[in-house]
């Protein structure tokens, strides 16, 4: 390891810090609370540049402090060591392929390098209403949320629609928070809502909250999916059909990597669900077959 290149990363590492207003307890609190722990000691060696990241671990903790902090990918890992592998990453939009540009675009719009930066899920309940054309016209969400930075208030809600002609959605706060700024490009269907917490959390605590999004499907749909990220401590997912129009079979799935492993679920009555505990990141899904 060069000097040069050890100062680097010190020096990246304290702006990053000031930038956010944390110290390295705050970082060494918001690491732990991702599941990624670290020492005082080791944090303040590779700020102060005496040392740098070599084992896995360490590495591993540089790719959360990067989120942490609302740094690029890579900012810091890639002042680390030379010819050091780097790490895979979990994309925070793999659920969204096509659609990954614009949704970095809205959230810097508010002001927000991803959804996650100052609060993530820990156990999310999602109610997924159908009309009798089997249309979807309701989504409703209880999550559990913990706090990974000092004073965090804030998270985005992320919504991809089917068809450029539906109507704009419309978000409600059930309980918990309250909607702040709405941002949408038509074209490409994706929608983001700015939840923002009733008071500050500090990093550990957790709130609740209840949310509801309207939904105008132009087509009849055949599947939910939840992209847990980074790790879920449980997802529950609901599916509740019209009487009038209720699927022949279901399955559920999950991808991970890019694998996906998927298998039959029973339909009760009018409705199908599926809980995971201990899950991501990846995804979650049902998805059924109608009849006609």
């Amino acid at each position: 390891m060069s000097a040069g290149r050890g100062h680097r990363f010190a020096d990246a590492l304290a702006e990053g810090l000031e930038r956010r207003g944390m110290s390295l307890a705050a970082l060494r609190d918001a690491l732990a609370a991702r599941g990624t722990p670290m020492s005082l000691a080791a944090l303040s060696y590779w700020r102060s540049g005496l040392r740098q990241p070599q084992q896995e671990q360490s590495m591993r903790a540089v790719v959360v402090i990067e989120e942490i902090l609302g740094m690029l990918p890579g900012e810091l890992e890639s002042l680390t060591s030379p010819g050091r592998r780097r790490l895979p990453r979990s994309d925070l939009f793999a659920v969204y392929p096509d659609r990954q540009d614009v949704i970095l675009r809205l959230l810097r719009e508010l002001g927000m390098s991803h959804p996650y930066e100052e609060l993530v899920e820990r156990e999310v309940t999602t109610k997924y209403d159908l009309d009798a054309r089997g249309c979807a016209v309701r989504f409703t969400n209880i999550a559990v949320l913990e706090a990974v930075v000092p004073g965090a208030r804030r998270l985005a809600l992320v919504m991809v629609g089917e068809t450029p002609d539906e109507r704009p959605l419309e978000f409600t706060s059930l309980g918990g928070y309250r909607v702040g700024q709405v941002v949408r490009d038509r074209e490409s269907m994706v929608t983001i809502a700015e939840m923002l917490l009733e008071e500050e959390l500090q990093v550990g605590e957790t709130a609740i909250v209840e949310q509801q999004v309207e939904l105008d499907a132009a087509e009849d749909d055949n599947e939910l999916r939840y992209w847990a990220w980074p790790r879920v401590g449980s997802v529950s997912l609901w599916v509740r059909y019209h009487p009038d129009k209720v699927p022949v079979r279901c399955e559920s799935f999950t991808i991970v990597n890019g694998t996906e492993e998927s298998h039959e679920v029973p339909i009760h009555g009018t409705s199908v669900h599926r809980t995971v505990a201990k899950f991501g990141p990846g995804t979650v899904g049902l998805r059924w077959f109608w009849g006609d």
